[in-house]
This record gives structure tokens, C-alpha cells and sequence, in this order.
């Protein structure tokens, strides 16, 4: 039940951190995707419905930032938590190497339907302006995604020590 009460105010957090720091940091030409690689550990770790309210506030929250098209990164999250909840299912997906991959592919799968939302409702083609940035953002995403993959671990096994602590 706690995970339910805190997972707002953590994703709140998350996004901000992504959001203000991070493309500080970055100057605003690669930041780092911590909503993708929490939405990816989701379905790598996570069960169907605690990652799939994960994803879907993710989700949200993103929407209410952003202001693009009103669903469309719920959209984009929950279908990469889908692609990787059933991955999970046929995959071992305790390697370095395999979360490195697998985090660059949603990355681009992210960056692709972005392109794609602009082709189809704006007419406006921002493939080779985007190509570069995603590329680079990608990268760095999926390079970082490993230590953030302990973290996320070790947060979900704090809930949960205090999940059975309340219970008892």
C-alpha cells in the first residue's frame, strides 16, 4: 500500500531531477532519460500491475510537463513497459550488457514514435534534426542505465522492507 501512496511524489521527483538537473548539466542537447530507464526496469522487474501504474503516471506526469499531444507519452511508456514485460518473459535479463542494449533500443523506440507523432499530425519532418540529438541521448541513456537499474533495486527493496514492517 505505501508503494501506491509514495509512487506519486517519486515520480514527481524523478521527473524533476530528469527535467531541471539534468539538462543543466547537459546543456540541453543530451540529457539523461530517467523516466525511460525506470519505465524499462519496470518491465524488466517490476509485476504487470505495479509497473504498468508506474508507467502510467510516468506517463502522465509527462503530458502535464510537457503539453504536446494530450496521451502521448502514456502511450509511448506503456507500450515500452509492454515490449519489455515480454521480453522479460523470454529473456535473462540480469546482464550489463543485455540492459545496455535493450535500453538503447526502447531509447530509440522513444525517439522514433516522437518523430513519427511530428510526421503524422504536424506534417512536419524532423528526421534528420533529431537524428543526432537521439542518437547522443540514447547513448548516454543506456550507458547510465545499469547504475540506475541498482538504484531503482534497492529503492523497490526499501518499500518493500517497509511494506512488511507496516503489516506486521
Amino acid at each position: 500500500m505505501i508503494y501506491y501512496l509514495l509512487l506519486p511524489v517519486f515520480t514527481l521527483f524523478v521527473l524533476t531531477l530528469q527535467v531541471t538537473i539534468f539538462d543543466v548539466l547537459f546543456f540541453g542537447k543530451a540529457g539523461l532519460e530517467i523516466s525511460l530507464i525506470l519505465v524499462v526496469y519496470a518491465g524488466l522487474y517490476l509485476s504487470v500491475v505495479r509497473g504498468g501504474i508506474l508507467s502510467f503516471i510516468i506517463g502522465f506526469f509527462l503530458d502535464c510537463i510537457t503539453g504536446v499531444v494530450p496521451g502521448f507519452f502514456v502511450l509511448n511508456y506503456m507500450l515500452i513497459f509492454l515490449i519489455s514485460k515480454a521480453v522479460s518473459l523470454k529473456v535473462y535479463a540480469g546482464g550489463v550488457i543485455f540492459t545496455v542494449g535493450f535500453t538503447f533500443l526502447c531509447a530509440l523506440l522513444g525517439k522514433l514514435l516522437i518523430v513519427l507523432m511530428y510526421e503524422v499530425l504536424y506534417g512536419i519532418n524532423v528526421f534528420y534534426d533529431i537524428l543526432n540529438v537521439s542518437f547522443l541521448q540514447a547513448v548516454v541513456t543506456c550507458v547510465s542505465a545499469p547504475a540506475f537499474f541498482i538504484l531503482f533495486y534497492r529503492l523497490e527493496g526499501l518499500l518493500n522492507v517497509w511494506e512488511s514492517r507496516s503489516s506486521d
